[in-house]
């Protein structure tokens, strides 16, 4: 087209209709700016549909995440369901008149074991949007409010969860005598070689006094409390999760449309 009229502005020349060739320059030159102007906007459509595809996609890395939240924060669950199970039956042996110290000692550390293990959240994708400095990208500003607020629940939670658990190892440590709480009792035979398992089964008591029986089912009973508190923390941080899942799989879901 530029080509046409430029072919036109030469003959007009050539013929010295000037009027004729200025009005042909100024189209031509109208026609360059409408060309810009065309090119403009549709590398501003192309950069604005790369962006938005870029935002769908990270919706939809961080629905994964979630996901793998969800997994592991049903796993921490059961384990801390088992540790109560475990409790429950420690303070039913003790509760007993003839208390067996071997099964009293194995379903009180099967009740404490990875009392440390804490729920921690996938957070790879948001951090990995936030360092690259696409959080903007994130058009969905109520969605990174949410984001925010969810990590920061989680923090919460655990800090609430270890000084729990700070509470019943702290209790644990000041409980010095293992040969009478049927802890010894429930693991020697599976550690120790059987010249020490022989002397040790003259050495440990049969039978718990009542000092120690006392002071262990008061330890049970607080324990016992602190882990049904613990499975209420991760049920709380279940609901957490859903709720994230739930606005993220919008987000994610819009983005199967669109493809």
């Amino acid at each position: 087209m530029i080509k046409f009229f430029r072919k036109i502005r030469q003959n007009l020349l050539v013929e010295n209709r000037t009027g004729k060739y200025f009005k042909y320059a100024i189209g031509e030159i109208i026609l360059v700016v409408i060309g810009i102007l065309i090119a403009l906007q549709i590398n501003n459509w192309n950069e604005s549909r790369k962006a938005s595809k870029l935002e769908q996609s990270y919706y939809c890395l961080l629905l994964d995440d979630i996901e793998q939240d969800k997994v592991l924060i049903k796993a921490l669950l059961e384990s801390n369901e088992k540790r109560i199970e475990s409790s429950h039956r420690a303070i039913a042996i003790i509760q007993s008149e003839n208390i067996n110290l071997a099964e009293l000692g194995k379903e009180t550390l099967l009740s404490r074991r990875d009392l440390l293990e804490s729920f921690i959240p996938n957070s790879s994708t948001y951090e990995d949007i936030k360092s690259s400095g696409n959080i903007n990208t994130l058009k969905d500003k109520q969605i990174r409010k949410s984001l925010n607020q969810y990590l920061k629940k989680v923090e919460d939670f655990n800090n609430t969860m270890l000084a729990n658990v700070t509470l019943i190892t702290d209790r644990l440590t000041k409980f010095e005598d293992w040969f009478s709480n049927g802890v010894i009792h429930s693991s020697y035979k599976e550690i120790f070689p059987k010249e020490i398992q022989d002397q040790l089964s003259l050495d440990l008591p049969d039978n718990i006094c009542d000092e120690i029986k006392s002071r262990l089912y008061i330890d049970l009973v607080i324990e016992g409390i602190m882990l049904r508190r613990r499975s209420e923390l991760f049920e709380t941080m279940e609901d957490e999760v859903d709720i994230m899942k739930s606005k993220l799989t919008k987000r994610c879901k819009i983005k199967n449309k669109l493809n």
